[in-house]
């Protein structure tokens, strides 16, 4: 998600410093200890090898005969994709910010130019998005499914998930179409693709508060928890019911597997907002103390940051874990 560069950006517009990496700033003498760093460079290939495994596994399992023409079969082969994408793109930005701590040298991009730049960042945040967003309509497919179990609604037939796929795609593609205008290869001895400096301030609020904090957090996170708990409430009122009127084998039967796919997306979602939250929580934490104390949340961010970038290796276990969920929740029913 590029939160480094955005901390960093929000902090360099704060103060006036127009320098990439904030901590070669020879005006401060304190710069953020490298262990974060290293804990996220150690864990993210990890992490990003069993996400490829696992994702394909699921993209085969959820195209499979029995599967195929299940409309939340749709979100999660899409989601696999997606989230490919987006684990792949972790690991070439990692790679990159090695380079760049050890030899100063933005290895990967220098020899991007404007349009290979503007479409790396406009597919790298098409892919976030559409990993965040996915979810959502899956918690929203799986809260119709549970309460209105007997409607026939668009996004719970084959062919409406991939309608609603489709328009989704089409929203995220416009949404973040202002990257393809502001993105450039930038800087002379130290090359890489950011903002131009004439857009730097529009692009930090449409990145950091539209995209960031909107976009990939704030709402997939309130529509998910408002959907996941509407459906568990009505969970435990259909098994209080199961259990006073109907104790039928075969009904059991029935009701155990509908819940087997329930609990397999909600624990997905729940995935995705326990493994984000931290980053966000810190990044927010750091992002105030800038507004409201300026040069003086130096040290905060520094305190802060090798936490901050655990915890972005922590995060990739959203885009990698989806088949491993898909094990569980099969083994627990």
């Amino acid at each position: 998600m590029q939160t480094t560069n955005n901390i960093a950006m929000a902090f360099n517009n704060t103060t006036e410093i127009l320098v990439e990496d904030i901590g070669n700033y020879t005006g401060f003498l304190e710069r953020p200890a490298e262990w974060g760093f290293w804990t996220k460079f150690v864990l993210t290939p990890v992490i990003v090898l069993a996400g490829l495994i696992g994702n394909t596994l699921s993209f085969i399992v959820m195209r499979s005969k029995t599967l195929r023409k299940k409309s939340y079969s749709q979100y999660l082969s899409v989601l696999a994709i997606f989230d490919t994408l987006t684990l792949i793109i972790r690991q070439v930005r990692i790679v990159d910010e090695y380079y760049f701590n050890k030899f100063g040298v933005n290895e990967v991009f220098k020899n991007f130019n404007d349009i290979g730049c503007k479409i790396f960042h406009y597919s790298e945040h098409v892919s976030y998005l559409m990993s965040s967003w996915l979810i959502v309509l899956m918690a929203m497919e799986r809260l119709i499914a549970v309460c209105f179990p007997f409607k026939k609604a668009v996004i719970r037939k084959k062919t409406g998930a991939s309608l609603c796929i489709s328009i989704l795609f089409i929203m995220v593609c416009v949404s973040q179409s202002f990257r393809l205008v502001m993105i450039e290869q930038i800087g002379e001895d130290i090359q890489n693709c950011e903002a131009s400096f004439i857009y730097l301030d529009i692009y930090t609020s449409l990145h950091v508060y539209f995209y960031q904090w909107t976009l990939i957090f704030a709402l997939p996170v309130v529509l998910v928890l408002g959907c996941n708990v509407l459906v568990l409430f009505q969970i435990f009122k259909i098994k209080r019911e199961v259990r006073t009127k109907d104790k039928r084998n075969r009904y059991n039967r029935t009701a155990r597997k509908n819940n087997r796919t329930t609990c397999m997306l909600l624990i997905v979602s729940f995935t995705f907002i326990g493994t984000l939250l931290p980053l966000f929580a810190l990044t927010l934490v750091v992002d105030i103390a800038i507004k409201r104390l300026g040069s003086k949340a130096y040290s905060l961010y520094c305190s802060l940051w090798p936490f901050i970038e655990t915890c972005e290796a922590i995060s990739l276990i959203n885009y990698a874990a989806n088949f491993f969920i898909y094990i569980l929740a099969e083994g627990k029913w």
